[in-house]
C-alpha cells in the first residue's frame, strides 16, 4: 500500500511538473504574439487566427475554431445577426498566408537572439 501511495505521489508530481513546463510555454508564446498587428488577431477572442475565415454578410475575418463554437448555440452572424451556417463561410488564404510569413520570421527573430 505504502508503495503504491508513493507512485502515486510521484505521478502527481509529474503532472505537476508537466502543466506548469504548458503553462511556460503557453506564456512565452503569447509573448512572442503579443505585437502582431490587430488584422492578425481573431475580433472576438482577440487571439492569433491560425485559419482566417471571411464571415460572408458582414464581411468579417475571424478565425474558423470561433465562429464554430459560435455556431454551436447561434447559428447567426455575430456581427449582424444574419442566418449563418459553417458551409457558407469562406476561407481568408491571403490572410493566413501573411500571417503565416509573419510567424515565420518572428521565429528566424527569436532564432536569431538565443543564438
Amino acid at each position: 500500500m505504502i508503495v503504491a501511495f508513493s507512485n502515486l505521489a510521484e505521478r502527481i508530481k509529474l503532472l505537476g511538473v508537466y502543466a506548469q513546463s504548458l503553462a511556460d510555454l503557453q506564456q512565452q508564446e503569447e509573448e512572442t504574439y503579443a505585437d502582431a498587428c490587430d488584422e492578425f488577431l481573431d475580433p472576438i477572442m482577440s487571439t492569433l487566427m491560425s485559419d482566417p475565415v471571411v464571415l460572408p454578410s458582414s464581411r468579417v475575418t475571424v478565425d474558423r475554431s470561433t465562429i464554430a463554437r459560435h455556431l454551436l448555440s447561434d447559428q447567426t452572424d455575430p456581427f449582424n445577426r444574419s442566418p449563418l451556417t459553417m458551409d457558407q463561410i469562406r476561407p481568408n488564404t491571403e490572410l493566413k498566408e501573411k500571417i503565416q510569413q509573419w510567424l515565420a520570421e518572428r521565429k528566424q527573430q527569436q532564432k536569431e537572439q538565443l543564438e
